[in-house]
C-alpha cells in the first residue's frame, strides 16, 4: 500500500504545480515534389497533419502551408498527396520552418530512395510510454499473412499456439497472457471479449502500415484494460495509398493467400479504401506423426471498407468490416469410427465512426466523438466438448482537449465512456454430463482526465486517472496512471510509468486451450474482476556512427502484481481443469534490452533479448507458471542493394525453454521444454510496379515432437491433452509472393 501512496502523491504534485508556459510559434512550411525526370516543383494543396491527431492544415496552390505547433511534445509532421510517397519529420521545439519533399510513387528511383530510409522497427523518441513502432518496411521482411505473424522480429511480443487443435494463436507480453494486452484499431478498442480468441488472424498484414507496441500501462482514454501493454495497428491510408494494391502468396503447405486493397481519392475533402482478402490452407499436414492434424484446414474471407472525410471545421473518419471463417482440425483419419473431430466457424462483423471538430487554428482545443459497434459469433465443437457464442457490443467514448494556459504546455484531456457487452455462451461436455450458460449483459460507464505537462523538449508527464462503473461486478474502479518522459541529454532519454488495471476475466473465450483435453472443467461460482498494478522504467540511447547512420540501445524493466485474478489450475487434479480466484500471490518480471546500429549503408543489424520471471499461487504453492518462456533473443540482419532493387532479410531466434505441467513432465520425461532455435531468411526482388519475394520459415525444420498426451484414445481417456504447447506444430515452410501497386495519375 505504501507504493500506491507514493505513485498517488507524485501524480497530484505533477498535475498541481506544472511549471508556466511561454508562447508558442507556428511552423511555416514548404511542399515540393519530385517527379519522374528528377524535376522539383512546388506541390499545391497537399496535407500536412500532427501524426496521431486530427489536426491537419493545407498547402496553397504554391505548397506553402502555416500549422500550428502542438504546445505539448515535440511531434512528427507528416505530408501527404494522392499519387506520391508520404514524408515524416521529427518537429523539434526549436523549428519554425520546414520542407517536406514528396516522390511520385510511379517512379521506382524516386520510391526506392525514400524507403531506403525507413527503419522495420524503432524506439519512439517522442512518446512518454515505452513504444516501439514497426513500420511497413519492417511488415514486409516476413510473409506476414496475419497480425499473429508480424511479431517474429520483437522480442516485446511473443506469440504461440494455445492448443494443437484449434489453431488459435495467443500472444504474451511482459511474460503475461495476451488477455492482459488492449488490442486498438486506429486508437479504437478492438477484439474483445469472443472476439479475442480467434482475432490476431483477422486482421491481414498486408492490410496495415504499421504497428504500434506501448509496454506498461497505457493511457486511460482508452479504458482500464490495457494492464501489460497496448497494441494499435494502423491500417493503410484511404488519402494516401496506392489505387490498387495486390498481394497473392502460397507456400509448400498448400497455404493460399490474396489481399487486394484499392483507395479512392473522390474530391479534395473525400476519399476512401476498399480492403478484400480471401485465404485457404488446403490440404491437412501430421509431420509429427501423432495421427493429429498440425494445424486446421482454415477457410477464411474478409472485407472492409473506409472512409475519410477532412473539412477546415470537421474531420470524419468511418467504416466497417465483416468476415467469416471456418476451422476443421483433429484427427488426421476424421472418418474413421470415433474419431476426434474439431470443426470451428466464426462469423465477425464491425464498423465505427471517428468524428473530430477543431475549434482553432491549430486544432488544440477540438471535440472528438467515437462510436463503434462488433457483433461476433462462434460456433465450435472439440470431440466430446461444444462450445457457443454470441457477442454485442458498443462502445463510445466523447473527448474534449484544451489547454490551461496559451503556450499550451499544460494541456487536458477529458471525456466519459460508456460501453455495452452483451454475451450469450453454452458450453456442453457430454462425456461428464456438464454445461455451463455464461449469459451476462456488461455495462460500463465511466469518466476521464487526462493532464499533459510539457515545460520544455526535454520533459514530459502524461497523468490520467478515471472511474469506472461496472454492471456486473457492482463496483466502481479507479484507475490512476502516470508517464513521464526525460532527456537528460541530447541523445539519452528515459521513462517510468506506473499504473493500474483491471480486466473482466472470460472463463472459455480467454482459456480456449482447456476445451482440447479430456478432463472435466470446474468453475469458481464468483469469478472476480481481474486487477494488477504494473510499474516500469526505460532508458534509451541513440547514436550515430558514420553520416545519417542513426543507431541506438535500450534497456527495460516491468514488474505486474496481481491482486485478484482469474487462475486456470491444470495441476490441481488428473481428473479436472479448476479456474479459480487468486489466493495468494501472483506477479511478473520482465527485462529486456535492444540493440539497432547501421554499420555500413543500407545494412542494418537489430538485436533483443528478453527475460521472464512469472509466478502465482496455485494448488502446488507459489510456483512458476507453466508454459511461459524463460527467454527469448533474436538478431535481424536486413541489406538492401542500391535503390532497393535487392532486399534481404535474416533472422535468427533463440526461444528459452519453460516449465511444464506436472502431468506432460510425467508424461513426457522432462520438467522444461528444451531452449530451441528458429531461422527466417527473406530475399525480395523490386520492380517498378512489383515486388517479387521468396522466402523460408523455420529453416531448421524444429518441430514439437511430442504435442498431445495420449493421443492414441482421445475421447474416451480424461488424461489426453493438446494444449501443452512450448514450440512450432509445423515445420519448414517455403513461400513465393507478389506485391503489385498500381499508381494514379494527377
Amino acid at each position: 500500500m505504501k507504493k500506491i501512496k507514493y505513485i498517488f502523491i507524485i501524480f497530484v504534485f505533477f498535475a498541481l504545480y506544472g511549471q508556466k508556459a511561454q508562447a508558442q510559434k507556428n511552423i511555416t512550411g514548404k511542399i515540393f515534389a519530385i517527379d519522374g525526370k528528377g524535376n522539383k516543383s512546388p506541390l499545391g494543396f497537399a496535407s500536412v497533419v500532427w501524426e496521431n491527431t486530427y489536426t491537419g492544415a493545407s498547402a496553397d496552390e504554391n505548397g506553402n502551408f502555416v500549422i500550428k505547433k502542438l504546445g505539448d511534445e515535440n511531434a512528427n509532421l507528416i505530408a501527404s498527396f494522392i499519387g506520391f510517397t508520404s514524408d515524416t519529420l521529427e518537429i523539434t521545439a526549436q523549428a519554425e520552418e520546414v520542407e517536406f519533399v514528396l516522390y511520385e510513387i510511379s517512379q521506382l528511383l524516386s520510391e526506392a530512395n525514400v524507403i531506403a530510409h525507413q527503419k522495420g522497427s524503432y524506439i519512439s523518441k517522442l512518446s512518454p510510454i515505452m513504444t516501439e513502432v514497426i513500420t511497413q518496411k519492417g511488415l514486409s521482411k516476413l510473409a506476414c499473412c496475419n497480425l499473429a505473424e508480424s511479431f517474429e522480429n520483437s522480442a516485446s511480443v511473443s506469440v504461440g499456439y494455445s492448443d494443437a487443435v484449434s489453431g488459435a494463436r495467443q500472444i504474451r507480453m511482459l511474460g503475461l497472457a495476451g488477455t492482459y494486452v488492449q488490442m486498438l484499431d486506429e486508437n479504437i478498442p478492438a477484439l474483445r471479449g469472443i472476439a479475442s480468441t480467434y482475432g490476431l488472424s483477422f486482421t491481414p498484414g498486408q492490410w496495415l502500415e504499421s504497428i504500434q507496441v506501448s509496454k506498461g500501462t497505457a493511457s486511460v482514454l482508452n479504458g482500464y484494460e490495457a494492464i501489460t501493454g497496448q497494441i494499435n495497428v494502423e491500417h493503410r491510408k484511404p488519402d494516401s495509398s496506392e489505387p490498387l494494391f495486390v498481394n497473392l502468396y502460397g507456400d509448400n503447405d498448400l497455404r493460399f493467400e490474396a489481399n487486394i486493397t484499392s483507395a479512392l481519392k473522390l474530391n479534395e475533402k473525400l476519399s476512401t479504401i476498399i480492403f478484400t482478402h480471401g485465404s485457404t490452407d488446403a490440404k491437412a499436414h501430421d509431420y509429427n506423426s501423432d495421427g493429429f492434424v498440425d494445424s486446421p484446414q482454415k477457410k477464411q474471407i474478409n472485407a472492409g471498407n473506409r472512409w475519410l472525410y477532412s473539412a477546415d471545421k470537421v474531420i470524419i473518419h468511418f467504416g466497417y468490416r465483416f468476415l467469416t471463417e471456418s476451422r476443421e482440425s483433429g484427427q488426421i483419419h476424421a472418418d474413421m469410427p470415433n474419431a476426434y473431430v474439431s470443426n470451428i466457424r466464426n462469423r465477425h462483423f464491425n464498423t465505427y465512426a471517428k468524428i473530430g471538430i477543431p475549434f482553432n487554428e491549430s486544432g488544440s482545443r477540438s471535440l472528438a466523438l467515437i462510436a463503434s459497434y462488433a457483433y461476433h459469433r462462434q460456433n465450435s465443437f472439440f470431440g466430446k466438448k461444444t462450445y457457443d457464442a454470441r457477442q454485442n457490443s458498443l462502445l463510445s467514448n466523447i473527448l474534449w482537449q484544451s489547454a490551461f494556459d496559451s503556450a499550451e504546455k499544460h494541456r487536458y484531456t477529458a471525456g466519459i465512456t460508456f460501453s455495452h457487452d452483451n454475451y450469450n455462451e453454452l458450453f456442453t461436455d457430454s462425456k461428464f454430463a456438464n454445461s455451463w450458460i455464461g449469459d451476462r449483459v456488461e455495462n460500463v460507464s465511466g469518466a476521464f482526465v487526462q493532464y499533459t505537462l510539457k515545460p520544455n523538449e526535454k520533459f514530459d508527464l502524461l497523468a490520467g486517472l478515471r472511474i469506472d462503473r461496472n454492471s456486473i461486478y457492482g463496483e466502481t474502479f479507479i484507475t490512476p496512471r502516470m508517464h513521464l518522459r526525460y532527456n537528460f541529454a541530447a541523445n539519452s532519454t528515459v521513462r517510468a510509468s506506473a499504473g493500474r488495471g483491471f480486466y473482466s476475466p472470460h472463463i472459455i473465450s480467454s482459456n480456449i486451450g482447456i476445451l482440447a483435453t479430456g478432463r472435466k472443467i470446474v468453475t469458481d461460482e464468483n469469478i472476480k474482476m481481474e486487477k494488477a498494478w504494473t510499474l516500469g522504467a526505460s532508458f534509451t540511447q541513440n547514436f550515430k556512427v558514420g553520416e545519417n547512420q542513426n543507431g541506438y540501445v535500450s534497456f527495460d524493466y516491468f514488474h505486474t502484481d496481481f491482486q485478484d485474478q482469474a487462475v486456470v489450475d491444470v495441476e490441481e487434479s488428473d481428473e479436472y481443469i479448476h479456474i479459480g480466484n487468486l489466493n495468494g500471490k501472483s506477479y511478473s518480471d520482465s527485462y529486456q534490452t535492444d540493440f539497432s546500429i547501421d554499420p555500413v549503408e543500407r545494412f542494418n543489424v537489430f538485436a533483443t533479448f528478453r527475460y521472464n520471471r512469472t509466478k502465482v499461487d496455485m494448488s502446488r504453492g507459489l510456483v512458476e507458471k507453466p508454459l511461459v518462456d524463460r527467454f527469448k533473443a533474436l538478431v535481424n540482419l536486413s541489406y538492401s542493394t542500391k535503390f532497393e532493387k535487392w532486399r534481404f532479410d535474416f533472422t535468427a531466434q533463440l526461444n528459452g525453454g519453460s516449465r511444464l505441467p506436472f502431468y506432460a513432465a510425467q508424461a513426457w520425461n522432462m520438467t522444461h521444454s528444451k531452449s530451441y532455435m528458429l531461422f527466417f531468411a527473406q530475399i525480395t526482388k523490386k520492380y517498378k510496379s512489383m515486388d517479387i519475394y521468396l522466402g523460408c520459415e523455420n529453416i531448421g525444420n524444429y518441430m514439437q515432437k511430442q504435442a498431445i498426451i495420449n493421443a492414441e484414445n482421445p475421447l474416451d481417456d480424461d488424461k489426453f491433452d493438446a494444449s501443452v504447447i512450448y514450440a512450432p506444430l509445423m515445420g519448414r515452410k517455403i513461400y513465393l509472393g507478389i506485391r503489385f501497386r498500381l499508381q494514379g495519375a494527377e
